[in-house]
């Protein structure tokens, strides 16, 4: 695989994580500094980055067998060998989707603070929600 496809990836879901919490994230869900937050978004976005550019994307190559058209005369690519990494594969994605890499010594400070954000941001998302189907049931009663 060339590198620069899976660094490419890498880069743009970092990028859209951190846009995301320049564009979602409002002043009053964010309790400490924004920078932090921004930090801890990055952190994300280049943890979710890495495991799709280096793990998912090389997974998904690897039992795709490549048309010798459009390839060219390509080896057919292992996929007992790429199918190791599976488990691994779930075992780090839990870890990442339960936030336990929260309390890493070094970066468990960025990502809680940007965790934070986004579920107060969740929060009143919801009570949005929840208001205005409060407001429809009022309506059908009227």
């Amino acid at each position: 695989m060339l590198l620069w496809i899976e660094l490419g990836v890498v880069a743009i879901i970092t990028t859209l994580f951190v846009g995301s919490a320049f564009l979602w994230l409002r002043p009053e869900d964010v309790d400490h500094d924004p920078a932090r937050v921004r930090i801890g978004a990055a952190l994300q976005g280049l943890i979710i980055g890495l495991l799709v550019g280096f793990v998912i994307l090389p997974l998904r190559l690897a039992f795709i067998i490549p048309d010798p058209q459009i390839v060219g005369e390509a080896p057919k690519p292992a996929g007992g060998v790429a199918s190791l990494s599976i488990l691994p594969f779930f075992l780090l994605l839990i870890v990442v989707r339960r936030g336990l890499l929260a309390r890493a010594p070094v970066i468990g400070v960025y990502l809680r603070a940007y965790r934070k954000a986004m579920l107060k941001r969740q929060i009143w998302g919801a009570q949005a929600a929840l208001a205005r189907l409060t407001r429809i049931d009022a309506d059908e009663k009227t």
